[in-house]
């Protein structure tokens, strides 16, 4: 009983890091993802711009693209 609950908690816990790192998304000026569904289809995007403004549309997924805009650097 008690190797089955440890089982049970086990895999709760893989499985909720496996949604935290799926909804961490950009973390920094620049970076982009795009999320995808089984079949390949654009489902969600999230993106923090170059002036640091945030954009997020649909739904986030563990299948994910990333990439980085080319900001210009702050001319002050």
């Amino acid at each position: 009983m008690r190797k089955k609950l440890a089982l049970t908690l086990g895999f709760a816990a893989i499985a909720a890091v496996g949604a935290a790192v799926a909804a961490i998304g950009p973390t920094g000026p620049g970076q982009f993802y795009y999320y995808y569904d089984d079949n390949g289809s654009v489902v969600g995007y999230q993106a923090i711009n170059c002036d640091n403004t945030r954009a997020s549309w649909g739904k986030f997924t563990k299948n994910y693209s990333d990439g980085y805009f080319i900001c210009d650097p702050d001319p002050n």
